[in-house]
């Protein structure tokens, strides 16, 4: 795994866009993210800010890049939200621990503020928090997406989830999606973090379920998935797109063939115009930080999660030539305002009224084989996508 680079300073006098090159000119990005508790999301969250802050540096823009680990904690992520507020930063990015907590700091201060991997419902309002954004997918059109995916096959669900913010907003929102389309939920239980859910594995395979749902942090996942093939109970398995974390696939190195058959709703990586821009993507982010090899066999993990805070980046070096180098109300004002093209080709932009980056329209199913993930074959849309090299 790659190490993250807690801070990147490149500091010089501030000034306004002057008409060359990026519009970025002597601001500080602050990035909050689970360091110490989740190191593959902090990874992906700081590397994309940092491969985009280069990238303007190199232009000619100044900017500084720091980052502060809230390891899964709101009161840390709280800290941290007061210490951008405190470097009069221009933009807080964060994979969500405690967002509406840390509005409640960076509203007052009209800090922009980005959400790039959590997707509860709850957390984005414009009217109530307006300086909350969301690059990352929502978790209501993913649950909806995938209700949606298996109600074909008329199952009998079993939903687990853990006791983290992720897992209880998922169980909203998947109750819901599953009432929408008429499903039978037989069992929905809950997992205290770090809990073994042998228990709740077994309630469920009681219960008569035919399907297990899990929404949960990675190592929950991995967790139910041992639990459920251990006792030998042969029942398909759906998660969400903390699957995709690779601390999953190294939880269940020592049996490979438990992961193969799950499947996972996320955002496409690839985007309709074809998997180029991606690829260019990919090939400067590992060009500075290396493939990111998982540690199971020669599997690569693609960078896609990397691709919010990256776009968030660029995003905000279009709106800062908006607001002519002003940060505060004239910033927050400007992000509704500005599209650039993100990292896979997507438009990435928000008006007054939606603060949500990621269309309903974008969200696939991947299957696991052999520990690599690709699109499955019996959905139109995921049907329609390019493997993406592992």
């Amino acid at each position: 795994m790659r190490k993250v680079l807690v801070a990147l300073a490149l500091v010089a006098s501030a000034t306004a866009c002057d008409g060359g090159g990026p519009a970025a000119k002597g601001v500080t990005v602050v990035v909050s993210a689970p360091v110490s508790a989740a190191p593959w999301v902090a990874e992906s969250v700081v590397n994309g800010a940092r491969l985009a802050v280069d990238e303007l540096n190199a232009d000619g823009g100044e900017v500084t890049l720091v980052t502060l680990d809230h390891g899964n904690d709101v009161q840390r992520a709280l800290a941290n939200a007061r210490e951008a507020v405190s470097r009069k930063a221009a933009v807080l990015i964060t994979d969500g621990v405690g967002a509406v907590a840390v509005a409640g700091v960076t509203g007052p201060a009209n800090l922009p503020t980005f959400i790039v991997y959590e997707g509860g419902e709850g957390l984005v309002d414009e009217q109530a928090r307006p300086v909350l954004f969301r690059m990352a997918p929502a978790n209501r059109p993913m649950t909806i997406r995938l209700a949606d995916y298996i109600a074909g096959k008329k199952p009998r669900i079993a939903l687990v989830t853990d006791d983290s913010g992720y897992g209880r907003d998922g169980r909203e929102d998947l109750k819901k999606a599953i009432e929408r389309d008429k499903l039978s939920l037989l069992s929905a239980v809950e997992v205290a973090t770090g809990a073994d859910p042998a228990p709740q594995v077994l309630a469920a395979q009681k219960s008569g379920a035919d399907t297990v749902v899990v929404w949960a942090r990675a190592p929950m996942v991995a967790s139910v998935v041992t639990a459920i093939r251990s006792r030998g109970w042969d029942v398909p398995v759906y998660s969400g797109p903390t699957a995709e974390d690779p601390l999953v696939r190294q939880q269940l190195a020592a049996h490979p063939e438990w992961l193969d058959g799950l499947e996972f709703v996320s955002f496409r990586i690839t985007a309709e115009i074809g998997p180029e821009p991606f690829r260019k993507f990919r090939e400067a982010f590992e060009k500075k930080f290396g493939p990111d090899r998982i540690g199971v066999g020669d599997v690569v993990q693609p960078p896609d999660w990397a691709m919010y805070s990256y776009d968030t980046v660029h995003l905000l070096d279009a709106a800062l030539a908006r607001s002519k180098g002003a940060l505060g109300k004239p910033l927050l004002d400007a992000f509704n305002e500005v599209s650039i093209t993100g990292a896979n080709g997507d438009e990435r932009s928000f008006l007054p009224r939606n603060h949500e980056g990621v269309s309903s329209d974008d969200m696939y199913i991947a299957r696991f084989e052999d520990m690599r993930f690709k699109p499955v074959r019996d959905d139109f849309l995921s049907a329609s996508l390019p493997e993406v090299p592992q």
